[in-house]
């Protein structure tokens, strides 16, 4: 690591401490002031602020300086699913459901599709808000075939983990999925539910999930924050010393 990188991840370090001595909303001290205490150029410190800017630590008002923000969560994707759980792990926070539609619906010939099932076939539809402390992050709808969950309640899927349902009334263990991320925006019906304004950014996902039999059971479309919600990954590094290749063994579930 060059001289530079130590100094900046100090920088941070510091920063982050400062951070987390005050409350959200509550201004830090100025580029000024701290480029003196750190004894660092204006513009090394103004870089691992935009940094911080950037991911939520920090909220930056024109003409009245920098205040302290709301980080967002981080969902780290994992290189291979763990037996028994879903495969990425919990987020942080406390993850709560409040379920807005619970429906059993004939399959149409998209959802059929993806399902493996023939259109008609009757499917379980949830629509559901997702709280991180109490705060709405996500908008999810899911299907499943109805046959797969009977008995299944919209107080079921709000008392806690949907997969750990699955797993322990009905032995279907979420073991494998395709997954695939884009950038959207929130149309208005969504940006009331995520309490954000029309258009504003959101991270969109839909999700194929197969059981341990490697069979289709859960076909999934949701919608996070992007000014609240983030995914990481670890990536295995392969490939000739010369021209290394990051990789991601699996996607997440």
């Amino acid at each position: 690591m060059t001289a530079s990188l130590r100094k900046r991840d100090q920088i941070r370090e510091h920063l982050i401490a400062l951070i987390e001595a005050r409350a959200v909303g509550q201004a830090i001290p100025s580029e000024r002031q701290l480029a003196a205490e750190l004894e660092v150029s204006r513009p090394t410190l103004r870089a691992v602020v935009d940094d911080l800017v950037r991911d939520g630590w920090l909220v930056r008002e024109h003409g009245r300086g920098v205040f302290v923000g709301t980080p967002k969560i981080a969902q780290q994707l994992v290189t291979g699913p763990v037996p028994g759980l879903a495969a990425y792990p919990a987020a942080p926070g406390k993850w709560t459901s409040r379920v807005l539609d619970h429906s059993v619906v004939p399959a149409g010939t998209a959802i059929g599709s993806r399902l493996r099932v023939e259109a008609g076939t009757p499917v379980l539809r949830i629509a559901r808000q997702r709280l991180v402390d109490d705060e709405p992050m996500a908008l999810e709808t899911i299907h499943v075939p109805n046959t797969l969950v009977p008995g299944l309640t919209r107080e079921d899927v709000e008392a806690g983990s949907f997969y750990a349902l699955l797993r322990e009334r009905y032995d279907v263990v979420p073991t494998e999925a395709d997954q695939i991320h884009e950038a959207t925006i929130a149309d208005p019906v969504q940006a009331s539910l995520l309490g954000i304004g029309a258009g504003f950014p959101v991270l969109s996902l839909e999700r194929v999930t197969r059981d341990q039999h490697g069979a289709l059971f859960e076909y999934t479309r949701a919608i996070y924050r992007g000014d609240r919600y983030r995914l990481t990954s670890k990536l295995v590094l392969t490939g000739p010393p010369d021209e290394t290749t990051p990789q991601l063994r699996s996607t997440s579930c």
